[in-house]
Parts: structure tokens; sequence; C-alpha cells
């Protein structure tokens, strides 16, 4: 059985550093700007303000995502990458995520935690008031997101993984979340009662 965590900066444990250098450079032998070869370490400038989903199997990590709120602290070269300001106005952007560093250990790619992790970040997102959330990938993982509910908007070279697919989810169209069957579909069936409700009663208490 998985457990899922969501670590705040200073609960975050060592172990997720040397997680991801197994994964980016022992493993995909990716250059990486952060990485740390004398400790076998990745942690960047982003780690100082995010929330760290992972998972655990056997006390020992097994997967993890990484979200940032804009509101909580600056996002780094991401802002320019996604061309936040150009798509959100400031209101929205206060309300906005970038989500990054997926990665799951080879053992488990094969089962449901690449599709729980996420479960987990998009609870945490509309906990958090969040309504939208950005994303990169590489272009063969394009329609594996889209199937939670991402969408496209276009191409950038990313310096450190080449090509990627920038893209983007409206966490709060719950409709279309139902309709397309996202793995999210049913929080936000759940969501969708609750705001359905919340509009039956506020159009009540204007009649009284």
């Amino acid at each position: 059985m998985f457990e899922y965590r969501i670590y705040t900066p200073a609960e975050c444990p060592e172990e997720l550093y040397s997680f991801r250098y197994g994964i980016y450079v022992e493993e995909m032998h990716r250059k990486q700007r952060y990485a740390c070869h004398r400790t076998k370490t990745i942690r960047d400038p982003l780690d100082d303000t995010a929330r760290q989903v992972v998972a655990h199997k056997d006390g020992r990590i097994v997967a993890c995502i990484r979200a940032n709120l804009l509101k909580e602290g600056p996002v780094g070269d991401y802002f320019d990458f996604y061309e936040l300001d150009r798509l959100l106005n400031p209101d929205a952007l206060s309300r906005a995520s970038i989500c990054t560093r997926l990665m799951v250990s080879p053992k488990y790619r094969r089962t449901h935690v690449s599709v729980d992790i996420f479960k987990h970040l998009y609870v945490f997102g509309l906990a958090h008031e969040i309504d939208t959330s950005f994303m990169d990938c590489n272009r063969h993982l394009t329609g594996f997101f889209q199937k939670f509910g991402y969408e496209f908007l276009f191409r950038k070279h990313h310096e450190e993984y080449g090509d990627v697919a920038v893209m983007s989810l409206n966490l709060r169209d719950y409709q279309r979340l139902i309709d397309i069957d996202s793995p999210f579909a049913e929080t936000a069936r759940t969501q969708l009662e609750i705001s359905k409700r919340s509009l039956t009663l506020a159009a009540a208490c204007s009649l009284a």
C-alpha cells in the first residue's frame, strides 16, 4: 500500500532530493543545473516555497511531484517560460500554481501511483483556492496529461529537457473533467454538487 504525504519546505525529508538525483542523473543521465554530485542530491530555489506531494512505500519514497503557489512565492524562470503575465491577470495569478519534478521509481511506473499522486495534488490545489495549474512535459507524455484534463498551450525549448509542451489545467471546470472521465472526475463531481447547493441556497436567501 502507498502512503501519500504533502510536505512543507520545513518538513521535506532529505531523501526526496536524493530520490530526484537517482531518477534524473543516475537513471536518465540528464544534465541538471542544480545537481550536487558530491551529495548526490537535486535541490533548487523553488523548493524553498514548494509543497512536495510524496508517495511512500515500505518507508521509502517511490514517487513525487512539486507544487508552487504563486501567492506563496516567486516561481523563478517559469514565470516567463510559461508566459504567465500574458496568460493571466494579477488576480488570476494569485490563484495559479505550477507543478514540476514529477518522478516515479521505475519499479512502480506501471502502477496507479502516478495517477494517485496527481489526485492528491488536485485536492490540495482546490483546498488552497487554486484555479489554474501550469506544467510542461516532453511531447510523448502530452496524451497522458490530457487524460487528466490538462490542455496544450504552446511548445517551448527547455534548457534541460529539450522541446516541451506547456500545458494548463482549469481545476474548477468540473463539468469538463467529468465529461472526459478524468481521474479527477470523482472529486470534480463532488465539488460540482457543492457548488450547485451553494447557488441554490444563495438564491433562496435572496428571496427570503
